[in-house]
């Protein structure tokens, strides 16, 4: 089991482009894929709150996430964007 720290993010206020750490949290899966694929479904349900957002504690795995990232395919990462959602 790999457990890293993430820390979400938001809005210091509604007039405030500026964001803040609100809470830090422990994310785990069984593998570093399910763990990034995890992290990467967390932030997409912020995809609409502007200036919310969750990043790694440390920026070492924040790195590797986005290495992570860059290297999915094409279909993957439209499957992981769009889930079970119709697409027109």
């Amino acid at each position: 089991m790999i457990t890293l720290k993430i820390e979400y993010w938001d809005r210091v206020s509604y007039t405030s482009y500026d964001s803040e750490i609100k809470r830090t949290e422990d994310l785990s899966a069984e593998t570093e894929d399910a763990l990034f694929e995890a992290f990467y479904k967390k932030n997409n349900s912020l995809r609409y709150c502007n200036g919310s957002y969750y990043k790694f504690a440390d920026s070492k795995d924040q790195d590797r996430y986005q290495e992570w990232n860059r290297n999915l395919s094409k279909s993957r990462s439209f499957n992981l964007y769009y889930g079970n959602g119709v697409v027109d």
